[in-house]
């Protein structure tokens, strides 16, 4: 599954897409043949069997939107294009809400009782408009997910309780102009994959190199110069993107990440001869350029 996985980035003109083009993540939550709603007037009236919402297109009534608490075996929930700058208080009473996806609604935070969503194992965060994550986000213990793209804010960054999330799998952000990253960032233990493309890095922050189960990391279209000696740590990593950097040259102790499969290092600068060297280094490993 890894190798497959690997293979789908590799031939994907944009890793920023879903992994998979032809399946919705939406489509992966909920029982099987659960009816998908497509407004809340009508989810409202079927609450008690309301396991899938999707609302796109459209404003909410706002004297229905506070109500939304009351779907409580709501398991999936992508709100798109409704017009929405904040989240009802009663977000909160989703206890069983397993998929949350908000996109091109310009919100400028989650409410604090996020942490109520005992239940959310995936948190999308398309086009907001949000400087940061609240510290109530440690209290979701089953969120395996965050992906925030095309943040309107001008920074961004994650608090210090992030670390908590001892069961996160994946980061993924993109076009998110990061202000730094928390030292917590070193306490994942079961982080996989990390991706920061279009972040505005200048370099890779030092609580990276201490996440010791990556397996992929991908910093596209950031403005790094060089590849920090922390990266070398990741002994697990398998699979490496710096594509569209200001990269020259690659230390020789890169030959440390010996799992390392994939290094994709197109739109930066190396002569054939780094390359030569590079793949000396790393017999094993599909260079990129």
């Amino acid at each position: 599954m890894q190798k497959l996985l690997i293979a789908l980035l590799f031939l994907s003109p944009n890793f920023t897409k879903a992994q998979d083009d032809d399946v919705d993540p939406f489509d992966r939550y909920g029982p099987p043949g659960a009816i998908v709603f497509t407004n809340l007037k009508d989810a409202l009236k079927e609450s008690k069997t309301t396991y899938k919402l999707k609302i796109e297109q459209q404003a909410i009534d706002p004297k229905l939107l506070p109500k939304i608490g009351k779907l409580d075996q709501l398991q999936a929930l992508e709100l798109n294009a409704n017009g929405l700058t904040q989240l009802p208080s009663a977000f909160k009473n989703l206890n069983n809400l397993i998929y949350f996806a908000c996109i091109e609604n310009p919100i400028t935070s989650l409410p604090k009782d996020v942490g109520n969503l005992s239940q959310l194992s995936e948190l999308r965060l398309l086009s907001p408009n949000i400087d940061s994550l609240p510290y109530e986000i440690a209290f979701l213990s089953n969120l395996r997910s965050i992906e925030i793209q095309n943040n309107k804010a001008d920074t961004f960054y994650f608090p210090n309780s992030i670390g908590y999330l001892s069961n996160l799998n994946t980061i993924l952000l993109y076009n998110c102009k990061l202000d730094t990253l928390p030292s917590s960032f070193s306490e994942f233990k079961r982080l996989k994959s990390l991706t920061m493309n279009r972040c505005g890095l200048v370099d890779i922050p030092k609580s990276v190199g201490k996440i010791g189960s990556l397996e992929m990391l991908i910093l596209d279209d950031n403005k790094l110069t060089e590849l920090n000696k922390r990266v070398f740590k990741l002994k697990n990593l398998k699979y490496l993107s710096l594509r569209n950097n200001q990269l020259t040259a690659v230390s020789e102790n890169i030959s440390v990440l010996q799992n390392l499969e994939v290094l994709d290092l197109r739109g930066n600068k190396f002569t054939a001869f780094d390359l030569a060297v590079l793949k000396a280094l790393l017999p094993k490993c599909r260079i990129v350029n």
